[in-house]
């Protein structure tokens, strides 16, 4: 392999490499909004359901008094 070719392999692997790492921090981008945007959804749904059952309960204890 000639020195030519080697510096052109070299660069291809590099290429490859830099190209890999930027595919893997736009994987990671979006792993994290969508992880960040299920926990603001988890969030509205269970603060939405323990109101729902603290007015259950409040209504069963209005009825007995």
């Amino acid at each position: 392999m000639t020195t030519a070719e080697r510096e052109r392999e070299d660069l291809w692997q590099t290429s490859v490499r830099q190209d890999r790492e930027r595919r893997r921090r736009e994987l990671d981008a979006e792993r994290y909004r969508f992880h960040a945007d299920q926990a603001e959804r988890l969030r509205r749904t269970m603060t939405q359901l323990v109101e729902h059952h603290e007015k259950e309960a409040k209504k069963l204890l209005e009825v007995k008094e």
